[in-house]
């Protein structure tokens, strides 16, 4: 293929959603079923081309293959010319691929799950917005139109977390994802302003070069500043710490939307964007965004323990395994980082429509506590997500434990290389978070799939759910197998992914990007297989605690968190970060408002009014001496006149 033909199979990738949206917002209601054909088959089409186009990337073996094609969009003269377009190199072209494979399997899993909402053809139409918004961010070369993508996506997520705004919850929590996100934006968008003020241009590869060329005449601590402030972006987007608490409540939306918000789309915005900025990125962004990144996957994971909405439990999994990649990205594991976006993305994706297959067979009951059993009525279901939730846990021979136990490896390289002392908790913390994730994921299949029923009658008329369904649980869940991305099922990093997306170096003043990258690959070579057997380790231990208290209830687990009435308080209600922030920033803005009311009627108010009445005066008494005779204006001049030479003989 020529790079003419790869550009406008690109190009046709990322409109065929949005000319979904378009004939689903026109006519979809109009069109048979509602048009649901139409826009699953615009999906279906997208897919082939990005993996004819994955393809070809693949079969290249060419680490360093880039094709590029891009125009001028705003002239203001010589150095103030913007010039966009959009980018195909390894990391585009698998993304687009997997962004499409499945956003397509949403598609179609959603025709069952909402075939009877009053507004499927909005849905649908929607659906298109929210892939065409993250293609764009894929396919982006610059700065200004991934933002303009950014803030689309954002839009996007806001129209589907509230779809079914009749919803108070829904529509609280739509809103609160969207003024989430802004927050983490408003950095972003600060830290490009900071890189434009020194390149005069928004293309990722010109910042690059000119970096490297020693043209930003800025201290290195601004180039910090600029990372951060960039990385706020992709805390809002990705949901770390401290702007992690729209996730969640994002399970208000319908649940084919949570898994392609948690797995494809909205989530994966923040990692993408990160790797693709960071040769930028100074050791010192770095460490900031591996600090992040291990406390969110720690916080999160937490978090997730005591959680009984089967939804609301891998909702704090994806924020708990994005913090894992920003880790993985803030430790230089450049490659496990996106490796893991990339698991992590075919294993949750069968998750959330796994949980959506149970809620349907049981009527829409969400309440893990209302389930068990249901192996027996959801076999595909069950075998689905059991090999789903593996690969989450990190077990062996599932894509989770490559990627994860990658992180982690180059966290204790990136520790070591630091020189040890607090660095080791990085990695300590991202060993913690995956015995907790065993746990958390353990007792969720227990609770739902093993047992005896605890709700009969669901229970009875629970059965498995539509082929229409449970083939894209099928795809994905064969994707959550570790010979897809490695034949060594213990080791990621003699696959065909890991190869296919090399590790970067730093292009930052005063850092040897080489020597540095050498360094890290060593070291986390030498931690490979001390990572492999702790993490194993920790796996088995969470699964078997689990087991112990929701199989064989050696432990009553009613009893066990009345004993740790604290701890279990804290992790239920999600560190009462709902709370605080209700206290501080929500009230604290009512606080203000009120404040600027009273100042605005009583100080602004009074001195418009004062004003006006003062002018008014004046115009009174001016008035009197307006009569439109030139004999008395020639009488008030003499006076005035005379007056005048009065006062100056006194003074």
């Amino acid at each position: 293929m020529t790079q003419e033909t790869l550009i406008q199979a690109a190009i046709a990738v990322l409109l065929l959603p949005l000319v979904s949206y378009l004939v689903q917002l026109a006519a979809g209601r109009r069109l048979p079923r509602q048009g649901d054909w139409l826009a699953t088959g615009f999906l279906g089409l997208a897919f082939v081309l990005a993996l004819t186009i994955a393809l070809y990337f693949l079969s290249a073996f060419d680490q360093t293959l880039v094709y590029s094609a891009n125009f001028q969009w705003l002239n203001l003269g010589k150095d103030w010319s913007i010039q966009i377009g959009l980018k195909l190199d390894n990391l585009s072209a698998v993304t687009l691929a997997m962004v499409t494979l499945i956003s397509f399997l949403v598609h179609l899993f959603s025709i069952a799950y909402l075939h009877d909402d009053d507004r499927y053809a909005t849905y649908f139409g929607y659906l298109g917005l929210f892939t065409f918004s993250m293609l764009g961010i894929v396919l982006s070369d610059n700065l200004f139109s991934m933002y303009m993508f950014w803030e689309l996506v954002g839009l996007s997520s806001y129209l589907l977390i509230g779809f079914w705004f009749h919803k108070k919850e829904a529509a609280a929590a739509s809103t609160k994802a969207f003024v989430t996100n802004r927050i983490g934006d408003i950095g972003m968008w600060l830290g490009i302003l900071i890189l434009w003020s020194q390149f005069y241009t928004v293309n990722l590869d010109e910042i690059a070069s000119g970096i490297q060329n020693g043209q930003f005449t800025l201290s290195t601590g601004w180039l910090t500043l600029g990372g951060i402030l960039l990385f706020m972006g992709a805390v809002g987007k990705s949901a770390q710490f401290p702007l992690h608490v729209w996730l969640p409540d994002a399970m208000e939306g319908p649940t084919p939307v949570s898994a392609l918000i948690h797995a494809a789309t909205m989530v994966a915005a923040g990692v993408y964007f990160i790797a693709r900025v960071f040769i930028i990125l100074t050791p010192d962004a770095l460490t900031v965004i591996a600090v992040v990144g291990a406390f969110t996957a720690f916080m999160a994971a937490t978090m997730a323990l005591t959680q009984n909405d089967i939804k609301r439990i891998l909702a704090y999994s994806t924020v708990s395994q994005l913090g894992y990649m920003i880790m993985g990205l803030g430790v230089g594991a450049y490659s496990a980082a996106v490796f893991h976006l990339f698991t992590h993305a075919f294993f949750k994706a069968a998750l959330f429509l796994g949980s959506g297959a149970v809620i349907y067979a049981m009527h829409h009951e969400q309440d893990i506590r209302e389930m068990g059993g249901l192996r027996k009525k959801l076999p595909v279901t069950f075998v689905t997500y059991l090999i789903a939730t593996s690969a989450l846990a990190g077990l062996p021979l599932f894509s989770g434990f490559l990627s994860k136990d990658a992180i982690i490896a180059g966290g204790w390289g990136w520790a070591s290389f630091q020189g040890g002392g607090w660095y080791t908790l990085i990695p300590s913390l991202g060993l913690a978070a995956a015995l907790l994730t065993a746990f958390y994921m353990g007792r969720q299949v227990f609770l739902v799939f093993f047992g005896e029923p605890r709700n009969q009658d669901k229970f009875d008329h629970a059965h498995e759910v539509p082929a229409v369904m449970w083939i894209p649980l099928v795809v994905l869940s064969v994707l959550s197998l570790f010979p897809v991305f490695s034949l060594n099922p213990l080791a990621g990093d003699s696959g065909w992914f890991m190869n296919l997306i090399p590790s970067l170096q730093s292009v930052v003043p005063g850092v040897d990007g080489a020597a540095r990258l050498a360094g890290l690959a060593e070291l986390t070579h030498h931690a490979h297989w001390t990572t492999v057997v702790s993490s194993i380790l920790m796996t088995l231990t969470g699964l078997a605690i689990a087991f112990v208290i929701y199989m064989k209830k050696a432990v009553d687990a009613d009893k066990l968190a009345a004993s740790l009435r604290p701890l279990y308080l804290m992790s239920f209600n999600k560190w009462y970060f709902d709370e605080l922030y209700e206290v501080t920033v929500v009230r604290g803005n009512i606080v203000l408002a009120k404040v600027s009311a009273f100042f605005d009627t009583f100080v602004i108010d009074f001195l418009v009014n004062v004003t006006g009445f003062i002018v008014g005066f004046f115009g009174l008494l001016v008035r009197k001496f307006q009569t439109g005779k030139v004999q008395s204006y020639i009488a008030f001049a003499v006076i005035g006149i005379l007056v005048f030479f009065v006062l100056k003989g006194i003074l």
